[in-house]
């Protein structure tokens, strides 16, 4: 039997737990797990210190392993939003936000480390809040002179200094180091950090359970509002807003509304529509909540959907309990992608045009919006060949599911010229199998 749902405003209290099962603090008072610094500093951070250091200890442990002297992190601020491939990097050693700058932060062996910032203001906070003392201001411009003037003296020819965050490092900083360094290399160093965020830290599971909580919470906001006669980009600040009011660093939203959904829309110009009976509507929403992500789709119906819309939907649903189905600890993450393509095969032998079908399956979750080595499984719709298999003759990465990793579903079909189904939900992964963080109904809204 297809799930429909009749949307009511709903009042959702969520007990956080970790994957066992244990209970923890309520997702409203999830700041109550913020512990007070025992060194004098700010205990305003998410993360307390003291794991703040063992994370960094653990970092310079792998970074001595590979013989690196030391180690620079480039990191953009949350102002990316979901573009962003670095800023989880920060997040994850400082628990820090550069916002619309950046920071650069350098690990050493045997001393503490050195932060980089952009503003005045934000170097003024981290001397607040951080227990180590060099925090140093740079202008972009100067940026690659002050940071080779700090390592130059320190290295040697042959040595060897890892970089991470090369991705979004500007190329006037990346080629002083190049040329203010000679003969020591540069060797890029992503790997130390993506593996230790593979899994999640029951800490970083309660931002996520709080992140989750928030989403349902925009998706109710636009119960509430969809009728009130507003434009659809006045429905998305409506939505943005709930989140933003809840604390978060970023929030945003992609809303269409059509009687045929077509794309994702997100330019105020193209969301001028008031919503109108028949009307087919889907709502993504992104937020980061301590710098921990949330993400969410539901698709509905203003009044009762048609033929088109209901199998856009089902198709979509069965999509994502395939997926579902193959996430269990032990088996291969590629599976849970190839599970929900071959459900699209065999609705749609000959395919769909790829201009309509746009979004993959799903990606990883955690302090980036696709955090890094389990989004990279996750193949885009048009790498796919039917029966689940990718039009490219390289060889799938092998990744054992476990415990405590943190992924994004988000199943999709776009029929030309009839209807689209979406839904995404985050999914952790438990001893068990799984749990849906996300507790708004996995239905065809009316709204």
């Amino acid at each position: 039997m297809p799930l429909h749902f009749t949307f009511h405003v709903l009042h959702l209290t969520t007990i956080l737990k970790d994957p066992k099962g244990t209970a923890q603090p309520s997702a409203h008072g999830v700041d109550s797990l913020r512990s007070p610094s025992s060194n004098g500093k700010d205990p305003s951070m998410a993360i307390p210190q003291e794991i703040l250091k063992e994370r960094i200890r653990k970092v310079i442990g792998k970074m001595t392993e590979k013989g690196f002297e030391a180690l620079v992190v480039y990191s953009t601020g949350s102002s990316l939003g979901t573009t962003s491939r670095t800023h989880g990097y920060m997040r994850y050693l400082l628990d820090w936000d550069s916002r619309n700058g950046f920071s650069v932060l350098i690990l050493w062996p045997d001393e503490e480390p050195t932060l980089f910032v952009s503003n005045p203001a934000y170097q003024r906070f981290a001397q607040e809040i951080f227990w180590f003392p060099d925090i140093r201001l740079a202008s972009p411009e100067r940026l690659g002179g002050a940071l080779v003037s700090l390592l130059r003296p320190r290295l040697s020819p042959g040595w060897e200094v890892g970089i991470i965050g090369r991705i979004e490092t500007p190329f006037p900083v990346y080629d002083a180091l190049l040329q203010g360094l000679p003969g020591v290399s540069l060797v890029e160093a992503n790997s130390i950090l993506d593996e230790l965020r593979i899994i999640k830290e029951p800490l970083a599971i309660a931002y996520h359970r709080r992140a989750a909580e928030l989403c349902d919470e925009m998706f109710q906001t636009f119960g509430r509002e969809v009728r009130r006669g507003k434009k659809a980009f006045q429905l998305q600040a409506d939505v943005e807003h709930t989140a933003r009011y809840a604390g978060c660093e970023h929030a945003s939203t992609f809303l269409t509304i059509a009687p045929v959904i077509d794309r994702a829309r997100h330019y105020k110009a193209e969301n001028q529509r008031v919503p109108q009976p028949g009307d087919q509507v889907l709502l993504a929403v992104f937020l980061s909540y301590e710098g921990h992500w949330g993400h969410a789709i539901r698709v509905g119906t203003l009044g009762e959907p048609n033929r088109a819309q209901r199998r856009a939907f089902d198709i979509a649903l069965e999509m994502e309990e395939a997926a579902l189905a193959q996430v269990k600890p032990g088996m291969d993450l590629a599976e849970v992608w190839k599970a929900s393509a071959r459900v699209l095969a065999q609705h749609f032998p000959k395919g769909i045009d790829p201009q309509w079908f746009w979004l993959r399956t799903g990606h990883g979750l955690g302090l980036d919006y696709s955090d890094p080595i389990l989004t990279d499984v996750f193949r885009f719709p048009y790498e796919w060949s039917g029966e689940g298999k990718e039009t490219e003759t390289r060889r799938d990465s092998s990744i054992p599911i476990q415990p405590g990793m943190l992924l994004e579903l988000h199943p999709n079909v776009f029929i030309p010229h009839e209807a689209a189904g979406a839904i995404g939900d985050m999914v952790l992964v438990t001893e068990k199998g799984y749990e849906i963080l996300n507790q708004f109904p996995r239905a065809l809204i009316h709204w």
